[in-house]
């Protein structure tokens, strides 16, 4: 009797089997999707709720069946079958596709049509973003870090043999091959040989390139614009160009006119119209016109930062301005970037505050300072021998709260979190102590309320320690 109930069992799982595969056999066969389109949204409403469709964009949309996708026109026509794990949007007539394989995903491109022009192949081949930012109709493909170019009918116009296809810009992209570098045009035309050991992105009209360790730029014709004879690479900013020629820096201009000359063993950008250089181991800054505005006499500089500069001086620090006057004395074994009209400095290894002025606002007593002003405090710390602790000063470098408190969490609705041996608890904005450190945990007051625990015990406390409900 089992035997005959399994036999019949069997019979109907495989008719249902044979029925499923039929079914979505027939459904994957189908050429058309029933449904509505909507003009205005750009959506459509498939009556067969098997499908899945996407919203459109160049009257295509993607549509899901058996986690496989497929491409539909605004009227439910099938134009391409559901065959992919992925489909991207259309650009210029042609769409990402990929296809499983084993562990990884393989990548071509189809048409309007459905056709794949470029066979899914490929590890690597640019998605919509990357399309996007060539600024070309090529399609890019790549295996195993080589790449190849194709046209959109499908054509392959640079073999798989580069090491790197760049963007195009001005009309040309670099391309990399056996360690040189070159470009190609719009259509995959080599204009430029690969015959150089660096190339850039072209900019309006020029690209820096590097042969035999010099650097110049060329035009997208491939002739020589600034000579290529310069020792480091030429960074523009604007119409400056950084660069070093016979060991010393300076700036040339787009057509390479020296506009500052190669006279510093180190030259930076213009900042607040001054430049820092280093002339014969000495810092100083000099203009546009290569006037030394600040002579060369610091031992070491940084850059101008809201009309001063850290400079050190016979191993010590100070501030000056742009007309080379000492703001802060050079006294303290280091100083910060002014910064909100006050520039942190340090002195026997504590530090404090300074203002634009160069008057000490905050006496270098701390092991540690936070640098920002909460309720018009600022956090502090010292090291005593049980550790670090911590306070509060005001913008005037008063001691609001004593470095007394070993956790502090900050200020929030007038009120900041701060423990010690006993726990956590609450002080004011003129450091009282409000709500007694008794807790074990605390937030901060949010809406009139924090939360603590006491003991095995969480519960809420307005701010005068009272007990509230959620």
């Amino acid at each position: 009797m089992k035997k005959i109930q399994f036999k019949k069992s069997y019979a109907y799982g495989l008719s249902i089997l044979i029925f499923q595969l039929y079914f979505n056999n027939n459904i994957i066969a189908q050429d058309k999707i029933e449904g509505v389109y909507n003009s205005k949204k750009r959506t459509f409403e498939s009556t067969n709720k098997n499908y899945e469709v996407k919203d459109f964009r160049e009257d295509f949309a993607n549509f899901k069946l058996n986690n496989l996708y497929g491409v539909i026109d605004t009227n439910g026509k099938v134009i391409c079958p559901p065959k992919y794990e992925e489909i991207g949007p259309f650009m210029n007539g042609v769409a990402r596709v990929a296809v499983r394989d084993d562990w990884k995903n393989l990548y071509g491109y189809i048409d309007k049509s459905g056709k794949e022009v470029v066979p899914a192949k490929y590890e690597n081949a640019d998605d919509f973003y990357y399309r996007s930012m060539r600024f070309t109709d090529l399609l890019i493909v790549g295996n195993e870090n080589k790449y190849a170019v194709y046209e959109p009918s499908g054509k392959c116009i640079l073999p798989m043999e580069y090491s790197n296809i760049g963007n195009f810009r001005a009309g040309r992209a670099t391309i990399l091959k056996e360690g040189k570098w070159g470009y190609i045009n719009k259509k995959g035309d080599i204009t430029i040989p690969l015959i150089y050991d660096h190339a850039s992105d072209f900019g309006i009209n020029s690209a820096i390139v590097k042969k035999a360790d010099k650097w110049g730029t060329i035009d997208t014709m491939g002739q020589v614009v600034i000579p290529i004879q310069y020792e480091a690479e030429i960074r523009y900013a604007g119409e400056m160009g950084l660069t070093k020629l016979n060991g010393n820096y300076g700036f040339i201009d787009r057509k390479g006119n020296t506009i500052l000359p190669f006279n510093y063993e180190s030259v930076g950008f213009f900042r607040e119209e001054l430049a820092h250089a280093v002339l014969n181991n000495k810092h100083g800054f000099i203009n546009i016109k290569a006037e030394v505005v600040i002579p060369f006499e610091y031992d070491w500089a940084g850059n101008f930062n809201n009309g001063f500069v850290n400079v050190k001086k016979d191993g010590l620090w100070g501030h000056i301005n742009k007309k080379g006057e000492v703001v802060t004395p050079f006294e303290y074994e280091q100083t910060g970037d002014f910064n909100n009209g006050f520039a942190n400095v340090k002195k026997n290894g504590k530090s404090g505050r300074v203002d634009t002025t160069g008057k000490l606002i905050i006496p270098c007593l701390y092991d540690g300072m936070e640098g920002i002003y909460k309720e018009g405090l600022m956090l502090v710390t010292k090291n005593d021998q049980n550790g670090r602790k911590k306070g509060f000063v005001d913008i005037k470098g008063n001691e609001i709260v004593p470095c007394i408190y070993d956790e502090v969490k900050g200020f929030s609705e007038q009120l900041a979190a701060v423990k010690n041996d006993n726990g956590w608890g609450f002080i004011n904005t003129n450091g009282k102590e409000v709500i007694p450190c008794q807790f074990l945990e605390v937030s901060k007051f949010e809406n009139g309320k924090a939360g603590v625990r006491l003991k095995n015990e969480s519960f809420y406390i307005d701010k005068t320690g009272k007990r509230v409900n959620e």
